[in-house]
């Protein structure tokens, strides 16, 4: 896509989206684009996530930290 450009996604039931970059711009060092998105959408579902106080990882790990030689 190019600036200005319109993007428009349907599903097999009819529903759509538009989306479309408004803008190009920068992050601090890091190109970035201003999109706008528009169309209909249902809640269907919500998740919390809660972090124990006894948890040894509460930043998480990667595998490299445990897996002897990675």
């Amino acid at each position: 896509m190019h600036l200005g450009d319109t993007y428009r996604a349907r599903s097999l039931i009819g529903s759509e989206f538009l989306c479309r970059i408004e803008e190009l711009t920068s992050m601090g060092p890091f190109p970035a684009l201003r999109p706008s998105i528009s169309g209909r959408a249902w809640i269907t579902g919500s998740t919390t996530c809660r972090l124990h106080p006894d948890d040894p990882w509460p930043e998480g790990y990667r595998l490299a930290d445990t897996w002897p030689g990675a």
